[in-house]
């Protein structure tokens, strides 16, 4: 298993509010469908969170890109509230999809 995170900071009056890219997940075929995915993500945001406030920061936003036609889409939707904000036509091998979570 494997799940990249990239952070972006922002000062929004005194605070400082990061946006955090999720930008790949990678579960072995052997055990996909058993909800690793879905317990990957939420416990690393258990984890990025806590870190964030002990670096007196907090979490504004998650950014998903991904594949127009990638079922992972419903796990963003259902596990982050990701909602689809952009689409760019054939930006690599297909279309591209930009997802934010917004009430994180």
């Amino acid at each position: 298993m494997r799940l990249r995170l990239h952070y972006k900071a922002t000062r929004v009056g005194g605070v400082i509010k990061q946006v955090l890219e999720l930008e790949q997940i990678a579960i072995h075929p052997s055990f996909q469908g058993n909800g690793f995915s879905q317990d990957l993500i939420e416990r690393s945001l258990k984890l990025v969170k806590s870190h964030l406030t002990n670096q007196g920061s907090k979490l504004k936003h998650i950014l998903v890109s991904t594949r127009e036609d990638n079922d992972e889409q419903k796990l963003y939707r259902k596990v982050l509230g990701a909602e689809v904000e952009a689409t760019i036509s054939n930006l690599f091998s297909a279309n591209e999809v930009y997802m934010v979570a917004r009430h994180i």
